[in-house]
């Protein structure tokens, strides 16, 4: 009975070791379900901006940030002394090759660079003109 336990541990030991081999032999799940997310490089001149996504990112320039590759959204650039400005960002699709993805999700552009103009000079306040006494 004791040789008939020790035969069968054998046995299971040894095909909970074969099953480790094949499962690092199968695809990655990111060919099954590819990401839905890509890494967006943003930058501003000058440098410093602070970002924001219409997808709720936010950053300072020069920087990364994952983000959904889902629907078009917008990125947002402010810094003191410049006028802001905004950029349009679209997903691109991913392409298929047989039943499976091969590119990953990608955005456009990317890298996002704004060149940041300077903001004009407030308006020169109003000539208050003193008041004669008679």
């Amino acid at each position: 009975m004791d040789t008939t336990r020790a035969s069968l541990a054998v046995i299971f030991g040894c095909a909970l070791a074969g099953c480790s081999s094949v499962s690092s032999s199968l695809p990655s799940l990111d060919l099954i379900f590819p990401s839905t997310e890509a890494t967006l490089t943003i930058d501003s001149n000058p440098s410093g901006a602070s970002v924001s996504t219409s997808n709720g990112g936010i950053c300072q320039t020069p920087c990364l940030l994952s983000v959904p590759v889902i629907e078009e959204f917008t990125v947002t650039y402010t810094l003191d002394g410049y006028l802001p400005r905004t950029v349009s960002v679209r997903p691109v699709p991913v392409k298929k090759s047989a039943l499976v993805d091969v590119t990953p999700p990608r955005l456009e552009p990317n890298p996002v660079l704004a060149d940041l103009e300077p903001a004009p000079p407030p308006p020169a306040p109003p000539e208050v003109k003193p008041h004669r006494r008679r």
